[in-house]
């Protein structure tokens, strides 16, 4: 009795570990060109905007189309484009973990929105116009008695630069805005917003 037991334990332990082997794993293909991991975007045409750019831009100019997002797709989208948010404007994110939330809006866009996004073909004055018509960014021309906003403010802390921003606007001198940063949570938040309020 004492022998069948032994018999069948090593027996058992034979077949786990020869099922614990398997087929040796497919060799992996070389890096994937930028087209098929953003789905079919791509940045090689003159002032070509980032693919996440693109993604942004080009959800915000699908409205009013045929391939505009609809209220489910809004509800996947939405919080991929608030976790890349958060990732973008953290200094401990890794690149890998902005493309890979980038790659997952492609992903649950339609071919259809994908394919309209990338026939726009836009470029970073297309997105630069529409800085202007949404107020976060002036035109090349500086306003009379707007203060641009100097390098010393730029390098402050966040706390710093916007105290010396309300001081300066207290004393009833306009700080000039439009900077990147700006620029790009203004673009990221339009996209949130008109996908939340999408998905209600």
């Amino acid at each position: 009795m004492k022998i069948l037991k032994t018999f069948v334990i090593v027996l058992s332990l034979a077949v786990m570990v020869a099922g614990c082997g398997g087929a040796p794993a497919p060799a992996q293909p070389a890096a994937a060109p930028a087209a098929a991991s953003s789905g079919g975007l791509v940045e090689d045409y003159p002032d070509a905007l980032s693919v996440r750019n693109q993604l942004a831009f080009g959800t915000l100019r699908l409205e009013g189309t045929a391939n505009a997002v609809t209220a489910a797709e809004a509800a996947k989208l939405a919080p991929l484009w608030q976790a890349l948010k958060t990732l973008a404007a953290s200094s401990t994110s890794a690149t890998e973990e902005v493309i890979a939330v980038q790659n997952q809006i492609s992903a649950a866009m339609t071919p259809a929105q994908i394919s309209a996004i990338a026939g726009l073909k836009l470029t970073n004055a297309m997105l630069q116009a529409y800085y202007v018509e949404i107020g976060v960014s002036v035109a090349s021309t500086p306003e009379p008695g707007v203060t641009p906003q100097s390098g010393s403010l730029k390098d402050l802390p966040p706390e710093q630069r916007e105290a010396a921003k309300a001081t300066a606007q207290a004393q009833g001198t306009p700080v000039g805005g439009g900077s990147s940063s700006a620029k790009k949570d203004a673009l990221l938040d339009n996209v949130i917003l008109l996908l939340t309020n999408r998905a209600k």
